[in-house]
């Protein structure tokens, strides 16, 4: 079942979507085979982007999941991609997945429905306008459910989501953690779970590791008006770790065990900020699932988004990048502030 945007009904996914082959009870994780350490569990969506100046780069490939995987590739070539597209999805994106090295049993194929398509309008202050071009109802439609999760997945080490409702999100996480219970959870949140009761958002921050919103998404989720505030609450809720995306002001790390720490944002060569917060969680889910501390986690996650802001759409990557990436990483955790006293004056 699928909860559907609006008037709060639910509707059984289409008979014409294409279904794999459901978990069993049966199955453990050590039983399966061809498993991948990361999967990314979001929506795709082709980007048409408008850039403050009028300069337009259409059928870009985008959707959280898309630039979360961007943030894991810098750190991690085992990953898996968790969403659906429709009979129409572009070959050449296929390509660009595949040269990324992401395994794609989990990109499942909706015949009878549009791969979702979706303005993405930036403003001069960074502000970003996303408008569906295709009709959001089929996005939230045809979003794959967990039994339909190639059952290899389950075995992956860590997950980051970015789906549904918070009534959708509370019953994925209690269903993943019961099959995979030692996995790092990433939780990023969606446009339609501000709108959750405090209950169904404790009930889910009891099940993952980690809890990753922008600025606008924390203080929208707590109802508070300040960072400082909102990052209180969630760990009064419940959260083990906050880390709150503050775009070019960095982000900030918190923890349920009193740790604190500032993180800057890493230079690079702005071309297109899609994407970047999303990179951020795929980067920060690796380098903790590696045993990274949180600090660590948050210096590789900024150097993740670091990657995902100099081009438009997906990267390159080869034997260069990791050099890189750990230069990156060395410059950023030499900037790291650590202890409450930082936050002080700060939203």
């Amino acid at each position: 079942m699928r909860r559907l945007q609006g008037d709060g009904a639910t509707e059984r996914q289409s008979e014409d979507c294409a279904f794999e082959t459901p978990i069993s009870a049966d199955q453990t994780v050590e039983s399966r085979l061809s498993t991948v350490d990361f999967v990314a569990y979001s929506g795709l969506i082709v980007d048409d982007i408008v850039l403050p100046d009028g300069r337009t780069f259409f059928n870009t490939l985008g959707g959280s999941a898309t630039h979360a995987l961007v943030g894991m590739r810098v750190w991690s070539d085992s990953l898996g991609y968790f969403a659906a597209v429709g009979a129409d999805f572009d070959p050449h994106h296929r390509a660009l997945l595949e040269g990324m090295g992401v395994d794609l049993r989990g990109l499942l194929r909706r015949d009878g429905f549009p791969t979702a398509r979706a303005w993405q309008l930036f403003e001069p202050d960074e502000r970003r306008i996303e408008i569906f071009r295709t009709d959001i109802d089929d996005f939230y439609r045809i979003e794959p459910g967990l039994d339909e999760m190639p059952p290899e997945y389950f075995a992956a080490r860590g997950f980051h989501l970015c789906h549904g409702t918070i009534a959708d999100m509370g019953d994925v996480v209690t269903r993943l953690r019961a099959v995979s219970p030692t996995a790092r959870i990433m939780w990023e949140p969606t446009p339609l779970q501000t709108s959750g009761t405090i209950a169904e958002k404790r009930a889910v921050l009891a099940h993952v590791d980690v809890f990753s919103p922008d600025r606008g998404e924390a203080l929208q989720l707590t109802g508070r008006e300040t960072s400082q505030d909102a990052i209180a609450t969630l760990l009064d809720w419940g959260a083990r770790i906050v880390a709150l995306r503050m775009g070019g002001d960095g982000s900030r790390v918190d923890t349920a065990e009193g740790e604190s720490y500032r993180i800057p944002a890493v230079p690079a060569t702005v071309v297109d900020t899609t994407g970047a917060g999303d990179a951020y969680c795929g980067g920060f889910l690796v380098a903790l699932t590696n045993g990274a501390t949180v600090a660590e986690a948050g210096a590789s996650a900024a150097v993740s988004a670091s990657f995902a802001i100099e081009q438009f759409g997906v990267p390159a990557f080869d034997e260069r990048t990791r050099e890189a990436a750990e230069q990156r990483l060395a410059w950023a955790m030499g900037r790291v502030a650590a202890g409450s006293a930082v936050w002080s004056g700060k939203r």
